[in-house]
């Protein structure tokens, strides 16, 4: 989701305006996924990184999404039985934040649409250390120091009920992951596009989908 910034000054409008802005691609996004019959969607809202940049930039981030959460995102979820899921260090947030995320998880969490998620707050590195410490602490509890198993660092990743990432989309002209989901994305394959977020539509999904469908997925094998 890259690009609010950027997009904001371009107008000559304040940072905020772009995060505002953005919400309103991801409900295009939304539109286009659920037309395509996409079952899962993640949405990379801030890194523990972004944080840093200041208590304004924080406060920015949670004054637009508890207001889109509320107002928007679940007036829609409960009509069309979405699921909204979220990941990160939910402690970095702010309490009001916080609060409307286990709200919205709490109103939506029974729904069998499609699963929608938004990552706050996240460091993909910091995700798998503390699923391994989660792994290592539960083997010197129980005395039963076998080798660690991939399957038993997934099951503590703050992302372990969601499904390995198929398609990954960054926007903002940017040609890396900056640590998003690292475990989940080992196969995703990968589509870049120079435009900012905020300028994202239905156009872009359906571009990417048609291409990704013809991509043969060999995992590895021959």
């Amino acid at each position: 989701m890259d690009g609010g910034g950027r997009y904001a000054a371009s107008k000559g409008l304040l940072r905020f305006n772009g995060y505002i802005f953005g919400t309103r691609a991801i409900l295009d996004i939304i539109d286009a996924s659920d037309e395509n019959r996409v079952s899962h969607l993640s949405f990379y809202v801030s890194s523990k990184e972004n944080l840093t940049r200041g208590i304004g930039e924080k406060l920015a981030i949670s004054s637009v999404y508890v207001d889109f959460i509320q107002n928007t995102l679940l007036p829609i979820c409960k009509t069309r039985g979405y699921k909204l899921f979220f990941v990160g260090d939910f402690e970095a947030l702010t309490p009001e934040l916080m609060s409307t995320i286990a709200s919205a998880n709490a109103q939506t969490i029974n729904n069998r649409g499609m699963t929608i998620a938004f990552v706050f707050a996240y460091n993909g590195m910091q995700e798998v250390t503390d699923a391994f410490n989660q792994v290592f602490k539960q083997k010197l509890i129980s005395g039963v120091l076998t080798p660690v198993t991939t399957q038993e660092v997934q099951q503590y990743m703050y992302s372990a009920s969601l499904p390995p990432v198929d398609c990954l989309i960054r926007y903002g002209g940017a040609h890396r992951l900056s640590g998003f989901l690292p475990y989940s994305t080992a196969y995703a394959e990968l589509f870049f596009l120079d435009k900012l977020f905020p300028d994202a539509d239905k156009g872009d999904i359906y571009d990417i989908i048609k291409k990704y469908k013809k991509i043969k997925r060999k995992f590895g094998k021959i």
